[in-house]
C-alpha cells in the first residue's frame, strides 16, 4: 500500500467527507436512479415515476451506508428538465444524502440550475459535469445558483492518456482548463472524474485518478460501470455485476474517492465489497504510514 506525497484536499459535502490519503476517508459510492430504461420511471419527459419503489431502493442504500461505514451518494439522472426538477425533489425529501444532479445535456443541467436557486434547493448537490465542452453561459448558470461543488470530467478528444487528463484539469490548453472553469463558476469543491470510454481504458482512468491526486491533491474518482454496461461480452459471460465489483476494487486501490457503481439497486453488492477493500488498505496504512481512519470507517463496523 502507499500514500500521496502531495498533500491532500479533504471537502465536505453535506454529511460526506470526500477526499485524503489511502485508508484515511472511505471512498463515497454513487449509485444511479432514474437512469434511461430504469423500471421506477414511467414517464421519462415529465419524471413521473413509482414513489415506492424510489423511496425503496434510496433507503436500502442509505442503510448499506450506515451498515459498512462506507458514504454514500446519489446520482440523479433525467433527460428533461421538468423531470430531473421533479426526481432532485424527490429524493432532496426522502434522505439527506448527497445527490449528483446528473442532467445529460448542458441545456437541462442550465434549467435545473435556475429552478433550484428560485426554491432555495442547492445544498448538498453536485453539479455534474463541467467539462471540456463547458461554455460561459454554463458557467454563469452555475455561479447564479449559487452551487458550491462540482464534478469536473476529463473528457475530450485530445485528453485520452493520463497526462493529458491533468492537463485538461490544470495546465495550458487552448481556452480555460477545468479548474479555470470551476473558478469562473463560483465552485469552490471539485471532484475530477478522470472518465471511462470502453473496458480496456479503465486502466488508463485508474492511472490517472493516482496521477490527479499526486500531483494536484485533488479528489478523484470515476465510472467503470459505464464501460461495463457497454461490454459486447458481459451478459454472454454473465459477468455485468461481478465485473463492476473487480474494476470498482481497481480503482479504489488506486486511490479513488468516489466511485459511481452503476443501478443503485446494486448496493447490497458493492457497499459490503468495499468495506472489505477499504478496511485492508486502512488497516496497513495505519500502521505503515500512520494514516488514521475517519470516524465511523468502514474497519470499525464490519468486523
Amino acid at each position: 500500500m502507499f500514500i500521496f506525497s502531495k498533500e491532500q484536499k479533504v471537502f465536505t459535502i453535506g454529511k460526506v467527507q470526500i477526499g485524503g490519503q489511502p485508508g484515511q476517508n472511505p471512498p463515497a459510492l454513487i449509485g444511479s436512479i432514474f437512469y434511461n430504461s430504469h423500471k421506477i420511471v414511467e414517464n421519462e419527459q415529465k419524471g413521473l415515476f413509482n414513489k415506492q419503489q424510489a423511496e425503496s431502493l434510496i433507503n436500502i442504500q442509505d442503510e448499506w451506508a450506515e451498515k459498512t461505514g462506507i458514504p454514500a451518494i446519489l446520482d440523479v439522472v433525467g433527460d428533461y428538465p421538468e423531470a430531473l426538477i421533479r426526481y432532485i425533489e424527490f429524493v432532496a425529501s426522502t434522505t439527506d444524502t448527497p445527490l449528483l444532479m446528473d442532467g445529460v445535456t448542458a441545456s437541462v443541467r442550465i434549467s435545473v440550475c435556475k429552478h433550484l436557486k428560485e426554491i432555495g434547493l442547492t445544498k448538498g448537490i453536485i453539479y455534474n459535469s463541467i467539462d471540456f465542452h463547458s461554455d460561459d453561459v454554463e458557467l454563469v448558470a452555475i455561479k447564479d445558483a449559487g452551487l458550491e461543488q462540482a464534478v469536473l470530467l476529463t473528457y475530450g478528444p485530445r485528453f485520452i492518456w493520463p497526462k493529458d487528463k491533468l492537463k485538461l484539469i490544470a495546465g495550458e490548453i487552448e481556452g480555460k482548463n477545468l479548474l479555470e472553469k470551476a473558478k469562473e463558476a463560483g465552485v469552490d469543491k471539485v471532484i475530477i472524474d478522470t472518465a471511462v470510454l470502453d473496458v480496456p481504458s479503465i486502466g488508463i482512468s485508474a492511472r490517472a485518478i493516482y496521477l490527479v491526486k499526486e500531483e494536484l491533491g485533488l479528489p478523484a474518482g470515476t465510472a467503470p460501470c459505464n464501460a461495463i454496461y457497454i461490454w459486447s461480452k458481459g451478459k454472454e459471460f454473465n459477468a455485468i455485476k461481478n465485473s463492476i465489483i473487480s474494476t470498482s476494487a481497481m480503482i479504489h486501490t488506486l486511490g479513488a474517492d468516489f466511485i459511481l457503481y452503476g443501478s443503485i439497486a446494486n448496493a447490497p453488492l458493492i457497499f459490503p465489497a468495499t468495506a472489505i477493500v477499504e478496511s485492508c488498505i486502512a488497516y496497513n496504512n495505519r500502521r505503515e504510514f500512520k494514516i488514521r481512519p475517519g470516524k465511523g470507517h468502514p474497519i470499525t463496523k464490519i468486523f
